[in-house]
């Protein structure tokens, strides 16, 4: 490390430091813990990838190489009560500020800018670490985007479980479609009385959409991933929604954008971010601009699929699907009735049985309406 700035030398001694939980480091414990890090980027090892493709990777290594620990913040704990504690870094090369990695297994891309100062380093910190999971209501921004399908992208539901429990970014404690609210708010008991009332949170109801919601580990925000199969015969849907409190860390997920091609809110907190990485988040603005492009029938009847999962209630579906209730393809128009038989638009399709030509989509259609009298 170049010789210590003088703001560094400034914040070390700040009393309020130490009465913000900031524990620093000796230079033998700095030297210790980068050797450390460095092991986590350890190709074979690959703990930190956090689904990084090779060449984020690649430059996540190369960006760990320029960085000292120089402390420990706060400890995030999830409902299992296993702790991680935060790590404070200086970047060697230019100390201009300090960073704050939420996890040492975090990638250097979600570090978190902490500027100068004690009161800079807690206002970065205020969207974490909090002292009680907020309620789902207080839970303000809903965001819907699109993970992929299991034909194309290989995606099951248990996968997406599986990927969501193991992420350094999450909390492991998951529930299922047979509760349509969060169960518990509270700490599990220790060990295997914990695993297993956490193995029953994840049952799903023996009717609906198939799910399962996970808190994130520092804002305590809510991932769900929903399961949207048989909508269309051969292909099975699956959409992550998003609930959380905005953090006004914009830059930060905006140079994330554009380092991984991704297209995340930029009031996301980071750890929602980091838990997305890997997997495509297509938002309906994402999926209707393709609708501005010459499509094929099919291109055309899979993008109003995604649609129509993203569509976060019946009337949004239906605005959405009325554009096409008179497409000349008839295959397209076929979806929208299947579509809106699923939502049960009844209205919809009684416009629809009127209007349509083809004689057989019209017994089709005059047929799903009866089902829904």
């Amino acid at each position: 490390m170049p010789p210590t700035p003088k703001w560094f030398d400034v914040l070390k001694k700040d009393p309020k430091a130490i009465e913000a939980g900031i524990h620093w480091f000796t230079p033998e414990e700095s030297e210790a813990k980068r050797l450390e890090l460095l092991r986590e980027y350890d190709p074979s090892r690959g703990r930190a990838r956090q689904h990084l493709p090779d060449e984020a990777f690649t430059a996540a290594r190369a960006l760990v190489e320029r960085f000292l620990p120089v402390g420990m913040g706060p400890t995030a704990t999830d409902r299992l009560g296993n702790k991680t504690r935060s790590w404070l870094l200086v970047d060697k090369q230019s100390t201009v500020e300090l960073k704050v990695a939420l996890s040492p297994f975090h990638p250097p891309f979600f570090w978190l800018s902490a500027g100068q100062t004690v009161a800079t380093l807690k206002d970065a910190l205020a969207p974490y670490f909090l002292p009680s999971p907020p309620s789902e209501d207080k839970l303000e921004r809903t965001v819907r985007g699109f993970l992929g399908t299991g034909a194309r992208d290989h995606l099951d539901l248990i996968q997406l479980h599986d990927r969501y429990e193991a992420s350094a970014f999450m909390d492991g404690v998951a529930w299922g479609s047979a509760y349509p609210r969060e169960p518990v708010l509270d700490m599990l008991p220790k060990g295997a009385a914990g695993q297993a009332q956490a193995r029953r949170y994840r049952e799903q109801a023996p009717t609906g959409t198939p799910t399962f919601s996970f808190r994130s580990l520092y804002s305590r925000s809510i991932l769900t991933a929903e399961a949207h199969v048989g909508v269309v015969e051969g292909i099975n849907l699956f959409i992550a929604r998003l609930r959380y409190r905005p953090a006004k860390q914009a830059s930060m997920i905006r140079e994330l954008n554009q380092r991984l091609g991704t297209k995340y809110p930029e009031d996301l907190p980071v750890d929602l971010a980091g838990a997305l990485v890997g997997l495509p988040f297509d938002t309906s603005d994402t999926v209707r601009a393709v609708l501005s492009q010459p499509l094929q029938p099919a291109q055309l009847s899979f993008t109003l699929l995604c649609l129509d999962g993203l569509a976060p209630d019946p009337a949004s579906a239906e605005r959405q699907l009325r554009e096409y209730v008179s497409h000349p393809e008839g295959s397209v128009r076929q979806l929208v009735a299947q579509l809106a038989l699923r939502r049960g638009l009844k209205g919809l399709l009684t416009e629809m049985a009127g209007t349509e030509k083809h004689p057989e989509l019209q017994k089709q259609i005059s047929e799903a309406v009866r089902r829904l009298a």
